[in-house]
């Protein structure tokens, strides 16, 4: 698959950097590297194109036609749109023409990036045009069902909403890893935080996770979503403790607590 991001955040730098895997990219293990990421490869030759641009901002783009037109952008099949200029996110039929994308992601890590309207009216240009397309609230929530070639990308680089498998030793974690990790690497960063903790003190477990999923750090806004109800950063908290819980067979995961 080729894939070609568009971004005026660095966020998707992160999301790059853990498809690339290079050797530095996770700091979990230091001063010593457990190389537990060294079985996820490295997809650096499916990164087409990485094109920064515009964040979203209160100047109007008048001709995001020639704006786009000058990106050059590169031939793709899925297109990753992160935090860009909102009247380029407008003409999103555009990008889509400049690179033949059949796919397009727009991850949304905080609320401005793309307001509820815009989301709207983007997913009803690419629906009439054929195009698949998700906007998954925070990244780490995307999930299967969203289309043929959406999924493959899932599937494919293993990213997502996150999934451990686990080995236990009685009420001990005794191995962890992931199976799907948040696009931007942390699952990774949890996992190695918690192997060896127990989960019969799931207080003592939760507070790992958290200070894990904190310290990677994870880069959501802390800004209530109105639509939500709640922070995108709390959001990619409760799920990544959901994974934990999931693996581990905890039934508890205590959102509401975490909520008030």
């Amino acid at each position: 698959m080729r894939i070609g991001t568009i971004y005026g955040d660095v966020f998707a730098e992160r999301v790059i950097g853990n498809l690339i895997n290079f050797k530095t990219f996770c700091e979990g293990c230091e001063p010593v590297c457990a190389e537990c990421r060294s079985g996820y490869g490295s997809f650096v030759g499916d990164i087409v194109s990485i094109h920064p641009t515009d964040p979203p901002s209160p100047t109007m783009i008048e001709n995001p036609e020639e704006f786009i037109k000058n990106l050059n952008l590169t031939p793709c099949d899925l297109l990753l749109i992160v935090a860009i200029h909102h009247d380029l996110l407008a003409a999103v039929d555009l990008l889509v023409e400049a690179t033949g994308a059949k796919a397009v992601l727009v991850p949304i890590e905080d609320p401005t990036w793309v307001p509820p309207g815009l989301r709207a009216q983007v997913k009803e240009t690419l629906d009439n045009i054929g195009i698949e397309s998700a906007f998954p609230k925070p990244f780490c929530t995307l999930e299967l069902g969203e289309g043929k070639l959406i999924d493959e990308f899932i599937q494919t680089y293993k990213i997502g909403s996150p999934i451990h498998y686990v080995d236990m030793n009685d009420d001990v974690i005794a191995e962890i890893g992931p199976v799907r990790s948040a696009p931007c690497g942390c699952t990774w960063y949890v996992s190695q935080k918690i192997r060896g903790k127990s989960i019969s003190d799931t207080d003592a477990l939760f507070d790992e996770i958290a200070k894990a999923h904190h310290s990677y750090p994870c880069t959501a806004s802390m800004a209530k979503d109105r639509e939500i109800g709640d922070a995108l950063l709390h959001i990619a908290g409760y799920n990544a403790r959901y994974a934990v819980c999931n693996a581990t067979g905890i039934k508890d995961c205590k959102f509401s607590t975490d909520k008030n």
